[in-house]
């Protein structure tokens, strides 16, 4: 059974549409399971904080140098 489906020289384009169907899901689904998985462990650590407040504050003074440029 195993030598049937080895040996691919009498496949039909019907079957090797579905195997390659089949390749593609499983290679999606690990892609998937991988990313989220990443995700998981980025999302458990700790150490991970963003520090917004320098660019707000720039932002800010920015905001204040064009008002007194247009005053």
């Amino acid at each position: 059974m195993l030598s049937n489906f080895i040996n691919t020289s009498d496949w039909t384009h019907e079957q090797w549409l579905a195997a390659c169907i089949l390749v593609f899901s499983i290679l999606t689904v690990f892609v998937v399971i991988h990313r989220l998985l990443k995700l998981f462990r980025m999302a458990k650590k700790p150490s991970y904080k963003p520090n917004l407040r320098p660019l707000r504050r720039r932002r800010i003074e920015a905001k204040v140098e064009s008002v007194d440029q247009d005053e």
